[in-house]
């Protein structure tokens, strides 16, 4: 028989998520709090779920982010900005959340400079972002 999951406060988060593993990309301090509370709920099955399922949908996201942005359609840009926002602070990626914070508000603001900005910090935090989250999408237990 299974047992329950413990809840996340119960277990330090360099156990939950170890990156002493050879090759393994080091978690974002700013990130375990949110992994260590998905973990505790679903356990290593559902965060590499919510991970592979964020991972397919930003791709897209931030692919269209970039051609909207070509396009000087700043409404969409932070349309797009917002979308992506709240699902990468729920799965720890709060930096790549924040630069989407600063890009939907300026693009709501039609100020394009910030914006095209916005968008290249969007592409870098996700790039970032995407390393430790691919790895975690990965980590199902068998």
């Amino acid at each position: 028989m299974a047992s329950a999951p413990r809840a996340a406060r119960d277990v330090p988060a360099f156990i939950l998520y170890d990156t002493a593993d050879e090759g393994m990309t080091e978690l974002p301090e700013s990130a375990k709090p949110a992994l260590d509370m998905l973990k505790s709920v679903g356990g290593d099955d559902m965060v590499a779920m919510l991970m592979r399922t964020f991972l397919q949908f930003a791709d897209e996201r931030v692919a269209k982010l970039a051609e909207e942005s070509g396009q000087g359609r700043w409404e969409e840009v932070a349309s797009i900005a917002h979308a992506i926002k709240s699902s990468a602070r729920q799965l720890g990626a709060n930096a790549l959340s924040d630069a989407c914070a600063v890009t939907e508000e300026a693009g709501r603001a039609g100020d394009g400079i910030q914006a095209a900005a916005g968008v290249t910090a969007i592409q870098v935090e996700f790039a970032a972002a995407r390393e430790w989250m691919q790895e975690l999408a990965s980590k199902a237990s068998s």
